[in-house]
């Protein structure tokens, strides 16, 4: 094949691929048919637009929860060929997915099929954003010089490498996007394979079995890169924030998404604010999660003060990196603002009622999504920076047409009128649970009887994730460990958590599907912290991760030792 000058396509189903192939294995060179549009020719089908919109909205779920508008993302398009099954164009112009791989994926039901769609997305998504199409282009645009041989000599490493990130974070991609990992792969390739009707050996590809193993591989690193991302959101709900940040520290080292930084951000403010005096903080602002905060110093005999500004501007390159991916993100402008209301002084004052009143007030109107969220928080910093101002009764008026509709809004007037606010304790909520069998005394016990089955992961050399799943009583559940550093004088943090499918319930009869309402009815409400689709209700043992619906997803005990 030395005519290079060729439109690639990448069939990828979350798999290792090494080139781009017919449905036989034969390289594609450039013919016409290629560029033709041929979805435009047959989306007029009703059963095929219908497939179409359901997979576009997958699609768009996916761009969103990357967030990157550095660049404008491919088109989706959907045809009826049966030749590549997924392919992103070698001009990174548009993502394709043939009917054909759509009706394998949905025969697996539902569920399945959203969780399949939205991994083999998210895979030529990855591709997109790695920017992994480069090299194509460079090599063609100097056909004939020794560079473009050298790299062309190295293509077979270079897509196992593109490929294999792909699956990786692709995967991710659908799981931060609010879809469950698609665990089946494996299995899947065996559908695959039988459906394009494709011998087990192609040229240039590893065997099936060994796709079948590689694919193994690579979910297992999702996996693990899913639990530092559950463990981070767990740590932030009890109030960990230091510990918190160094997982999603971690999370960036490999994957970078514009809420990813704006929720490091969010975090390195949170931990700032435990560097202020409660006078300083006796208003909420608008970012707050409404969680305790902690008190302990990991800075020796450092200042406060500098502490807390070295955080701040920590806070705020985190939230100018959300504002690259996307220029008009206003929930980063917002927080952004707050950084500067909390670093205080006149000019960053000044700064914040820029970043505030204008710049998040301009994109929440291009935003019709978080209007009403992202407009109350605009309206909370305004008012605080008129307090601020001495401007007392400006401020109680701001907040006066909000406080119906904003906790926050209505407790920050309860203290500009010296009305005594009552603090917002963790409700005891259930006591001594079990999770298959294992109470919440005896998590400690479990993990000590099981220190050699251990699965560890290690984050920054220092940090310790220990994960028990899969031995003993935990078939539908795990149990994480969180060893601090060693030297801090910090308590190591258990997690026992439900998978989505535990059947098993609680005292009071709560179980995967149990409402809101039914739970805060019997045990009060109690602190939440607001996550992607859904909501974490923190009680003094135990939480409870809410989907979307307000409904029981998973549970949780939790204890420090």
């Amino acid at each position: 094949m030395n005519n290079m000058n060729y439109k690639t396509r990448l069939l990828s189903i979350n798999i290792l691929l090494l080139g781009t192939l017919e449905l036989f294995g034969q390289r594609s060179t450039a013919f016409s048919l290629i560029s033709k549009p041929t979805s435009e020719t047959s989306i007029g089908n009703f059963h095929l637009q219908e497939k179409f919109q359901k997979a576009e909205l997958i699609y768009k779920r996916l761009v969103e929860a990357r967030g990157d508008r550095r660049f404008n993302p491919p088109k989706f398009k959907m045809d009826s060929n049966e030749r590549f099954a997924a392919y992103l164009e070698s001009d990174g112009l548009s993502i394709g997915l043939e009917e054909k791989i759509y009706d394998l994926c949905m025969g697996l039901g539902e569920k399945e099929g959203e969780k399949a769609i939205a991994a083999i997305l998210g895979h030529e998504l990855t591709h997109f954003y790695e920017k992994h199409q480069w090299r194509t282009g460079f090599v063609n645009s100097f056909e004939g010089l020794k560079v473009a041989d050298k790299l062309r000599e190295g293509d077979l490493l270079y897509l196992i490498d593109c490929e294999t990130q792909a699956d990786y974070l692709g995967n991710f991609l659908a799981y931060s996007a609010g879809f469950e990992v698609f665990y089946d792969l494996p299995k899947f390739y065996d559908l695959l394979y039988e459906s394009y009707k494709l011998p087990d050996t192609l040229m240039g590809y590893p065997e099936k079995e060994d796709r079948k193993k590689l694919a193994l591989m690579t979910l297992e690193k999702t996996r693990e890169l899913v639990e530092v991302f559950d463990v981070a959101n767990l740590l932030t709900a009890i109030g960990n924030y230091e510990d918190a940040r160094a997982f999603y520290k971690h999370i960036l080292v490999q994957y970078q998404g514009r809420e990813i930084y704006n929720n490091m951000g969010i975090l390195t403010v949170l931990s700032a604010l435990s560097y202020f005096s409660p006078e300083e903080r006796k208003y909420r602002i608008p970012l707050e999660l409404d969680l305790n905060f902690g008190s302990s110093s990991r800075q020796g005999f450092v200042s406060k003060e500098k502490i807390r500004r070295d955080l701040l501007q920590e806070a705020i390159n985190y939230f100018d990196n959300a504002i690259s991916m996307d220029s008009k993100y206003a929930s980063a402008y917002l927080n952004k603002a707050c950084a500067y209301f909390m670093l205080g002084g006149e000019d960053n004052l000044r700064r914040a009622k820029f970043y505030v009143d204008v710049e998040a007030r301009e994109k929440i109107m291009l935003d019709s999504l978080n209007l009403s969220t992202t407009s109350h928080g605009v309206t909370i910093l305004l008012a605080l920076i008129a307090e601020k101002e001495g401007r007392l009764d400006h401020a109680k008026a701001m907040l006066e047409t909000i406080k119906s509709s904003s906790a926050i809004a209505n407790y920050n007037l309860s203290v500009m009128n010296k009305k005594v606010v009552t603090k917002v304790q963790t409700q005891n909520g259930p006591e001594d649970e079990e999770i298959e069998g294992i109470e919440h005394n005896q998590i400690i016990s479990f993990t000590q009887n099981n220190r050699n089955k251990i699965k560890m992961q290690k984050l920054f050399g220092t940090i310790q994730l220990r994960t028990y799943k899969n031995l003993g009583e935990l078939k539908s559940s795990k149990i994480f460990v969180y060893r601090p550093p060693s030297g801090e004088d910090s308590p190591d943090i258990y997690f026992h958590l439900s998978d989505t499918n535990y059947k098993g319930q609680t005292s009071d009869n709560f179980k995967i599907g149990t409402n809101r309402k039914a739970i805060t009815d019997i045990y009060g409400e109690p602190r939440s912290l607001k996550v992607t689709n859904g909501e974490i209700l923190i009680y003094e043992e135990m939480l409870f991760i809410l989907d979307k619906n307000q409904q029981i997803k998973q549970f949780a005990n939790y204890l420090k030792k």
